[in-house]
This record gives C-alpha cells, structure tokens and sequence, in this order.
C-alpha cells in the first residue's frame, strides 16, 4: 500500500479517537466537489516528493514514508481546531509518524476555507 493510502485507513481505523473529524471526510490525494461540505472539518492526505532514503556509503539503508495533512475547515468554523489536529497528531504519533512541519493556519483565496498543513514522517 502506498503511503497516502497507509495513512487515509490508518486515520478512518481511528476516527473515535480523532475530535469532530468523520470518516467520510477523509479522502486522499483530492477531494471530489461531491465530498465538500460547508459544515464540517474535511482532511487531505498527500504524499511529499523528495528524496526519502538515508544514505551509508552510499547505498540506501533506511527508507521514509512522508506524508502531508491538510485540514480544510469552513470559513465560519468555530470550534477548536488545535484540539482537532492535536488529536490527529497523537493517533499518528502512537502508529510510528512523527510530525516535522506545520505550515500554520490561513485562508484560501478561492473558497476562503481555513486550511492547515502538516507533515509526518515514518521510518521503514
């Protein structure tokens, strides 16, 4: 399975545990104009092009699964959205992926969305 995928079972596997995020809101690599909804936190999960192996005298010796999350919540959401990612980073973090980035919160020019992004990465 590849890591998108990987991450998108892992997190429908434990919506209980996430905080107001539904299953149905989970989707990976796009979100089809069908799935969007005006009332409720939506997550992306996109895997990040770059160079994931360590290197030892040259040859690879470890590989790295990197992914990114992004949540889109609607313009007027009023909940706690760092209660919301905070509960998605323990999940990760108790299945082996560590965060190494968060963008911060900002808003889409387009759909004036609140979007934020972070990146895990697992080791193999």
């Amino acid at each position: 399975m590849i890591p998108a995928s990987k991450v998108v079972a892992l997190l429908k596997a434990n919506t209980a545990t996430l905080v107001n995020i539904d299953s149905s809101n989970i989707h990976a690599y796009k979100i089809a104009d069908s799935d969007w909804v005006d009332n409720a936190p939506i997550i992306l999960v996109t895997e990040i092009d770059v160079d994931t192996y360590v290197y030892g005298n040259g040859v690879a010796v470890k590989a790295y699964d990197e992914v990114q999350i992004q949540f889109y919540y609607p313009a007027d959401y009023d909940q706690d959205m760092n209660t919301i990612e905070e509960s998605l980073k323990v999940v990760m973090s108790n299945n082996g992926y560590h965060f190494f980035s968060i963008g911060g919160h900002a808003i889409t020019p387009d759909t004036k969305n609140i979007i934020q992004t972070i990146k895990f990465r697992k080791s193999n």
